[in-house]
């Protein structure tokens, strides 16, 4: 044991200990018990420190002994402070401090870890990080970074102008946003190794009664946040302001993110109207959520076109969820969609490249715009779409999933599709919707040689024995080459094949 260089234990004991092993250089403990970890300022030549779990509360002054080390891990414990012998770590390099609940302050000396590469403090309710951090200029990636003006007591510390410095970033997070002036200059725009980027403001910060200028300054300071054109992550967190960023007009988003593959935009509260996004060159997945300022969706969303054939609207998106946008009710791709539909005399192409769409929680939404059938779109998810009536035309789908929408009454022209999910556990339902019936009617009328489609039902107790051999439902079941039905959260259950014939339940007839 004198010899023993790495160390990894979990116990479930009401406490552990850990012998002197002066040869140690990696110490990992997850999820222990009570610890004394006095014991820790021994181990001089440990590179790596893992310590996780709820019951480490303390961490010793001692620990600044430890110059080898490496990478410090403290994430899920319960300590509420950290030594001020923090920063004798000159070598460190890793810094994780996610999840610490009771951490509030970070100790000045973290101004001093010159060597630092990772800070990682998201989900710890810091209230503030202290001045100084720009000086840490091998920082690559940071997530959870506290922007302000000045602490709790007047204490200086980090603000937005700290960026500077970080030449090296390529991961960056940033929270509460709303407490930065305004006055900032470009911080981010050259940052040529940026390529992950998270912009929030404090979650809840604001409510019916948000100020005027509260928006505005808000707007002022994303303006200044233009990314480097490097970038290929971006999420926006709980944005009020009343407009999107500059850099996100329609003038600018080609040059700004040209090179950007994954975009969510969370709670952005007050914008009544989406960017263009069609026109970014390289976005692959686009999540929009809590958008509850939209009303409507049209052409715009697509971008700026001139009417060319080649003009090519969202060339490389692959996924697109709509999600928590509780207005929304119009969704249109082209100008007067819903009076002209003839695609000869529109040009424009959009979403060749589209393969899941999934809309959640749009209770107002009344359709699904008609040129969707142009895209060869594989996957669909409707969940809680309560005004949504009709799915058609789309002849590329193969899954679809529909949960709890109620004004549902057609589904058709679905040629190739394979999978169909349905759940609607209301127990005042005593029958299969209509929709649905009708749908397997059509199917059964058509002939389908080397039929693969399997449907997956979660009702209520009386539509489910509706189903059963011999029962209403039956006649249509029986035309489904699989098929597998449950009610009263799964406990009960019918399971059919068609070739070759197989039949369980568990239900009493």
């Amino acid at each position: 044991m004198k010899k023993l260089r790495r160390l990894t234990a979990t116990s479930n004991r009401e406490s552990v200990s850990i012998p002197y092993l002066g040869c140690l250089r990696s110490l990992q403990l997850w999820t222990p018990p009570s610890l004394n970890t006095q014991v820790i300022g021994n181990l001089k030549h440990l590179r790596l420190l893992i310590l996780n779990g709820d019951k480490i509360e303390n961490i010793p002054d001692s620990i600044g002994d430890l110059v080898h080390l490496r990478l410090l891990d403290l994430e899920h414990t319960c300590i509420f402070n950290l030594p001020n012998s923090l920063g004798n770590l000159i070598n460190l390099q890793f810094l994780l401090l996610s999840d610490c609940k009771s951490l509030r302050i970070l100790p000045n000396s973290i101004t001093k870890l010159y060597n630092l590469r990772w800070l990682r403090v998201n989900d710890t309710p810091l209230n503030y990080v202290p001045k100084g951090i720009g000086k840490l200029d091998h920082l690559h990636h940071v997530e959870g970074l506290i922007i302000g003006d000045s602490g709790d007591d007047g204490e200086e510390v980090c603000n937005l102008e700290e960026l500077h410095m970080l030449e090296k970033l390529s991961f960056l997070h940033v929270k509460n946003l709303e407490k930065s002036s305004s006055k900032i200059s470009s911080v981010l725009s050259s940052k040529i190794h940026l390529r992950e980027l998270r912009l929030c403001c404090t979650p809840n910060y604001t409510d019916e009664h948000i100020q005027q200028q509260e928006m505005d300054n808000i707007v002022q300071v994303f303006d200044e946040l233009r990314p480097p054109p490097c970038l290929e992550d971006l999420v926006i967190d709980n944005f009020f302001g009343g407009r999107y960023p500059k850099w996100m007009s329609s003038t600018s988003i080609t040059i700004s993110l040209q090179e950007l593959i994954y975009l969510v935009l969370i709670n952005c509260i007050n914008c009544p109207q989406l960017p263009q996004l069609g026109q970014l060159p390289q976005l692959k997945y686009l999540r929009i959520d809590g958008a509850t300022a939209v009303a409507s969706i049209g052409p715009e969303f697509l971008g700026n076109y001139n009417g060319e054939p080649t003009e090519i609207a969202f060339p490389k998106l692959e996924s697109l969820l709509f999600e928590n946008m509780i207005n929304w009710e119009e969704w249109s791709l082209i100008s007067g969609e819903e009076d002209n539909d003839h695609e000869s005399s529109k040009p424009l192409m959009f979403f060749p490249h589209l393969i899941n769409i999934t809309i959640y929680k749009c209770p107002k939404l009344k359709a699904l715009p008609r040129g969707l059938k142009r895209a060869n779109i594989q996957k669909l998810q409707i969940i809680g779409v309560f005004r949504l009536s009709r799915v058609s035309h789309l002849l590329a789908l193969k899954k679809l999933e529909v949960t709890y929408c109620r004004k549902l009454e057609c589904v058709e022209k679905l040629e190739s599709l394979q999978s169909l999910k349905v759940i609607d556990n209301d127990v005042g339902n005593t029958s299969l919707p209509q929709w649905l019936i009708s749908f397997l009617q059509q199917r059964e009328e058509k002939s389908h040689e080397d039929d693969l489609f399997q449907l997956h039902l979660e009702c209520s107790v009386r539509a489910l024995k509706g189903c059963l051999k011999g029962h209403q439902h039956w006649s249509f079941i029986q035309q489904v080459p699989r098929f597998i039905g449950y009610a009263m959260n799964q406990s009960m259950y019918l399971k059919y094949t068609k070739e070759p014939y197989y039949y369980e339940t568990n239900i009493d007839h």
